[in-house]
């Protein structure tokens, strides 16, 4: 089980924590066939099959892939990619299998944290929490949306979809390049995203840190500006201790780690977070 710190938990039963849900979060679903949205890693080698023709070119990023330089890979597997392209192809991975939300959704829902910020394109947080349907205490906002600070200010639960989102496959952002350009265009909402990662406590959750669109969030916001007070990653056991100093000492995140479970799995993940759903209440119930 993950040793939740007893300020982390104060700090999210108070709604002044955010959550911030990477992959591997999403990965937790499956569809009617059993079949489990990509890695970022299978993602980009299968964008590879169908885009990438030079023999040069499929050796360069089978190697960044190798080493895992996914943001680089991205930049390379997707130049000159028409838009009409990269749509029919992430809706074929996203929309067309028809994931469902899953237990890890459920349960990230029961923390109720005032806002969620997520970098999947995918739309299973919402559909968990019925937030594709208006009146139901939440409020879906994608960067090409304006007035994000009056939800931030709202009484309804935000979720922020920091990259865009598989219902508008043009506007997805995948390499720097898109990021840069659609940062431009859409200042204001970056800006309200750093102020939020500034001031709010961060958890990551299903987050590798060498997934592309965490290190375009790491690369570019102000997430490791000095304060006593730490971000957390929530991590499975397994990574270098020199790796974990260099991450907390870069951009202020401390590791929460956990064990996998005999089979190899994130049961011990699900468990951790029902167990910080309860100690969140109990926080509550005084506060009340």
């Amino acid at each position: 089980m993950i040793n939740w710190p007893n300020s982390l938990v104060e700090e999210i039963a108070s709604k002044r924590a955010i959550l911030f849900l990477g992959s591997g979060i999403s990965s937790s679903s499956t569809n009617a066939a059993g079949i489990r949205p990509p890695s970022w890693k299978k993602l980009l080698e299968d964008a590879v099959a169908k885009f990438v023709t030079r023999p040069e070119d499929i050796k360069f990023v089978t190697e960044l892939l190798q080493k895992e330089l996914f943001l680089d890979a991205a930049e390379v597997v997707f130049d000159g990619v028409p838009q009409a392209d990269r749509r029919v192809f992430f809706q074929d991975v996203f929309a067309v299998p028809r994931f469902k939300a899953s237990d890890y959704h459920a349960a990230i829902q029961g923390i109720n944290a005032k806002i969620v910020i997520t970098t999947n394109y995918d739309q299973l947080y919402e559909e968990q929490c019925g937030a594709l349907a208006a009146g139901r205490g939440y409020a879906v906002r994608k960067y090409n949306d304006r007035n994000i600070l009056n939800d931030v200010r709202s009484k309804d639960n935000l979720i922020v979809k920091a990259h865009g989102c598989v219902n508008n496959t043009d506007a997805l952002i995948l390499t720097r390049s898109d990021y840069f350009k659609i940062k431009k265009e859409h200042w204001q909402f970056y800006n309200v995203l750093d102020s939020l990662l500034t001031v709010n406590t961060v958890v990551f959750l299903g987050c590798s840190m060498t997934d592309p669109d965490i290190q375009l969030v790491l690369e570019n916001t102000n997430i490791a500006a000095s304060s006593d007070h730490t971000h957390y990653a929530v991590l499975p056991k397994g990574r270098h201790p020199a790796l974990l100093r260099a991450m907390e000492n870069s951009y202020n995140i401390k590791a929460l780690e956990y064990d996998y479970d005999a089979a190899g799995g994130h049961s011990v993940l699900y468990d951790s977070l029902v167990d910080l759903k309860s100690r969140i209440d109990d926080v509550r119930q005084v506060l009340i």
